[in-house]
């Protein structure tokens, strides 16, 4: 069966009766978040600083290890024959 339209008098939305529209609430400010600042530049270039001079000993370390012989950590680990 087919569906009965309704008739534009009941389509229209009613105007003050019915259900009355509830009056939105305000919603509270809020406050801003603080933000915790993080450490200072300089703390951190210091960190990859040192950790780049570390990194840097260990691999002239290492080349000096294998091509003469020498070194602090790779002395003597290469004189196997080639």
């Amino acid at each position: 069966m087919a569906a009965r339209r309704r008739s534009a008098k009941k389509a229209a939305p009613r105007k003050g009766g019915g259900k009355k529209a509830k009056p939105k609430k305000a919603k509270a400010a809020k406050e801003p978040k603080e933000v915790s600042p993080g450490p200072p530049i300089e703390v951190v270039m210091s960190i990859v600083t040192g950790i780049m001079m570390i990194a840097a000993l260990v691999l002239v370390d290492f080349a000096k290890g294998k091509q003469f012989g020498g070194g602090m950590f790779f002395k003597d680990s290469y004189e196997a024959p080639e």
